[in-house]
């Protein structure tokens, strides 16, 4: 007995040594809780104004001072890093993210069920390195900070597009008038195929607020988006083809504000979204972070109207999504996440989640991470890490 359950330990240890050197080779990524801890709207650093994808110059410049981190790669001194500029119209970039994921899951009764809210199991049921993410960005600046080209292509197991858009900046003169120049400060046009604006963009397709509001990194759509960011506040309005098949649109709506230097709790971001869906689905979110010392905290809820016919026996009514981020040190960011969505019929679900994320290198972040899936009672739950 003691043989076995020393065998089990070891092979846990392992499992979790494999994770470890297998997120060794993910790219360190800008997320929603980096933008409230450094009181920054997304434009500011990524070149798609509503967030995600390729960095900008500003990102580059200061992505030390973002992330923190502890630059232990062995760079001979003087040797710049790539900062993605093939010449002074072209640049480039790119992600990699590599996941290792174990999944602890006790044996099911009579019935398939396993306790809920457990936060151990005894066994591991699977273990599984892939590949998630290989991502390739291409940014063609025909007319420098007026007209730009740009494409998010996903290259994991072959080619497929998540973006490609013309964008056109401050297309709109100066009419003279101050508070009209003010609201048209930096604003926006782009036509092509793209993410539609709406909510947190968590880096996590599987958090409810994602999967079921409809906007993940797996769902782009064609069409056009227009934008406005005068001072602390970004406003942006998408109309896309929607559900393929149908004679309806989609739009969506996305407002939000950044405020710094606030007493106490030093930046401030409130938001609201809008999504017209279809003529029998709406989708509202809310969402909202902040900062008190070395925390940084925000969530979202999102209201889900959804009226069609094949969800009629089991439909989500909201969803919620919650996040504490502590940085521990300068390099050490630790994470606790909180999903819940509300579904008819008793068919709930939960997902907690904890975690730490040093940041290795301005290119390199591990993410270690123990996650909890608690589905309805009828189901197994499970947990993994």
């Amino acid at each position: 007995m003691r043989d076995e359950q020393l065998s089990r330990r070891l092979a846990r240890v392992a499992v979790l040594a494999l994770g470890l050197i297998g997120l060794l080779a993910s790219r360190a990524a800008a997320e929603p809780y980096l933008m409230v801890r450094e009181g920054a709207k997304c434009s500011a650093c990524h070149t798609n104004e509503t967030g995600g994808g390729k960095r900008t110059a500003f990102a580059h410049i200061h992505a030390h001072d973002i992330e923190h981190d502890l630059e232990l790669l062995p760079v001979p001194p003087g040797t710049k890093p790539f900062n993605g500029e093939v010449n002074s119209y072209v640049s480039i970039g790119g992600d990699l993210r590599v996941r290792n994921s174990t999944i602890f899951q006790d044996k099911p009764d009579a019935l398939g069920r396993v306790p809920e809210n457990n936060p151990f199991r005894r066994g591991v049921l699977s273990n599984d390195s892939t590949v998630n993410e290989v991502l390739g960005f291409l940014q063609v600046d025909l007319w420098p900070d007026m007209a730009t080209f740009y494409l998010d292509e996903n290259l994991n197991g072959g080619a497929s597009t998540r973006e490609a858009f013309g964008l056109l900046h401050n297309f709109l003169p100066h009419t003279g008038v101050d508070w009209f120049d003010w609201l048209m400060t930096d604003q926006y046009i782009k036509a092509g195929k793209m993410f539609p604006a709406f909510g947190l963009r968590v880096h996590d397709d599987e958090a409810f607020i994602r999967a079921r509001s409809g906007f993940t990194f797996q769902n782009p759509d064609d069409g056009g988006e227009i934008g406005i960011a005068p001072g602390p506040f970004f406003f942006a309005s998408s109309i896309t083809n929607g559900k393929p098949g149908d004679k309806d649109v989609q739009t969506t709506f996305n407002g939000y504000g950044v405020f710094e230097d606030i007493p106490v709790v030093r930046n401030v971001v409130a938001g609201a979204s809008y999504a017209r869906q279809s003529n029998k689905r709406d989708v509202s979110g809310f969402y909202a972070g902040s900062n008190i010392w070395k925390f940084t905290y925000l969530g979202e809820l999102d209201i889900i109207d959804d009226r069609t016919v094949a969800t009629r026996s089991m439909r989500d009514k909201y969803a919620a999504y919650g996040e504490v981020d502590l940085l521990l040190l300068d390099w050490l960011n630790l994470r606790g996440t909180f999903d819940f969505v509300k579904v008819t019929h008793n068919n709930d679900q939960t997902r907690y989640a904890i975690g730490a994320e040093p940041f290795i290198s301005r290119v390199i972040q591990p993410r270690i991470q123990y996650r909890i899936n608690n589905g309805p009672g009828s189901k197994p739950a499970s947990a993994s890490g």
